[in-house]
């Protein structure tokens, strides 16, 4: 099943990023097996969990298999270099310098598997003056400007966005480069060496709404605020909020028919969009104030009949809780329940694309720690070594 199927990746990563791109390779269909240190990845505690087994953990790590290695001995390493002889794909996220120390880097990998596609996840990079940082998702988020931008459109102090952001797309950003790059060795017989920083993704991610003021350079530049500044407007109805967002001027004009300020539409300060981007913060208070007043008095049914005739964006304001009940989630079969082994029931979502030749489905389930130690070193053939290496400490199984 799934368009990667065959494909096979060591994942020696632990927490989201690089976790989360080994599952996601998972889900379309690769062969992973989770290198895990004995004490468990960190994840295994974090967010809500049942019988010990973190939800989080799952979605992060379905499709799995474990091995629990002490990779502070030497034979554990060993172990390490046996699987990737095998492997298509290694993904990691030590700190620089820590697979080099332990000889589990892409060069020592890649001399007895030159076709090996290696990942490696770091915070800052591989090198520079910050490359031995520890980085989280919210210390970049603040580094590459994110938080700033977040919150001085509003405020006076900077605002995290309030999810692993930059973890996510970091885990997306290195599943497509690790694509990319079995595609080239489809081509060429040879793997090569992926460097991928949170920040360098965080930048690449921003800059083309975020950073778009930055993006010319000299003195004779038109200056507008990206589209990206002006996400819509928030109205609260007597049952609720919604988001209203209009771009095209047919959408504007729209916008102010239906409810009532017509005059507005031809208004020589909003009637084109450069105008609205030219006149914003005069846009945004009237045509806010003009909005919040014609909707104090309605309800969510009689907005949705004011507005459905006019073609205009708008979204309920809604919990995520309420998504899997949600009409267009259900139809899109979106959300998939099942048991867990250990977790018991289970909801979650479906991988995104939907492939027409290649279907995808959820991968198996997330691994308990260690639980395929046995029949991965049987099947590279360490069989009779297994019950030396469980007395001697360097696996857990």
């Amino acid at each position: 099943m799934g368009p990667l199927a065959g494909v096979k990746v060591v994942d020696l990563s632990a927490v989201v990023s690089g976790p989360l791109a080994a599952a996601l390779l998972a889900d379309q269909g690769a062969e992973v097996i989770k290198v895990e240190r004995l004490e468990g990845d960190i994840q295994r505690n974090v967010g809500s969990a049942r019988n010990g087994f973190s939800g989080s953990f799952h979605v992060l790590n379905r499709g799995k298999r474990a091995i629990a290695l002490d990779l502070k001995q030497a034979e554990a390493v060993e172990i390490v270099k046996v699987l990737t002889r095998e492997a298509d794909v290694v993904v990691q996220n030590f700190r620089p310098g820590v697979v080099d120390r332990l000889g589990v880097d892409y060069n020592s990998l890649a001399a007895e598997n030159p076709g090996l596609v290696y990942l490696s996840i770091s915070g800052f990079g591989q090198s520079g003056p910050l490359a031995g940082n520890r980085a989280y998702d919210g210390i970049i988020q603040n580094y590459a400007g994110i938080a700033y931008s977040q919150g001085m459109t509003s405020g006076d102090t900077p605002a995290i966005v309030t999810q692993l952001i930059m973890d996510k797309m970091t885990s997306y950003m290195g599943f497509q480069a690790v694509t990319a790059a079995l595609f080239a060795r489809s081509n060429t017989g040879v793997g090569q060496h992926i460097e991928l920083s949170m920040l360098d993704v965080a930048l690449a991610f921003t800059w083309p709404d975020m950073g778009a003021d930055e993006i010319l350079l000299g003195d004779d530049i038109d200056r507008r605020k990206p589209i990206g500044a002006f996400q819509g407007t928030q109205v609260k109805l007597k049952d609720g909020f919604v988001t209203l967002m209009v771009v095209s001027d047919h959408e504007f004009a729209g916008l102010c028919q239906a409810f009532g300020f017509a005059e507005l539409a031809s208004d020589s300060r909003f009637n084109t969009l450069t105008k609205r981007q030219q006149n914003r913060l005069v846009y945004l208070t009237e045509v806010t104030q003009r909005l919040t007043d014609a909707c104090a008095d309605l309800t969510l049914a009689e907005f949705v009949d004011r507005i459905a005739p006019h073609e205009v964006p708008w979204a309920q304001s809604q919990p995520i809780s309420e998504l899997p009940a949600d009409a267009q989630a259900v139809h899109n079969k979106t959300f998939v329940e099942r048991e867990h082994p250990v977790a018991g029931p289970i909801r979650e979502v479906r991988p995104a694309p939907i492939f027409s030749g290649t279907p995808t489905q959820p991968a198996a389930f997330g691994p308990t720690k260690g639980q395929h130690t046995r029949e991965i070193l049987a099947e590279h053939g360490l069989e009779d070594q297994i019950e030396r290496l469980l007395e001697a400490g360097v696996i857990q199984a």
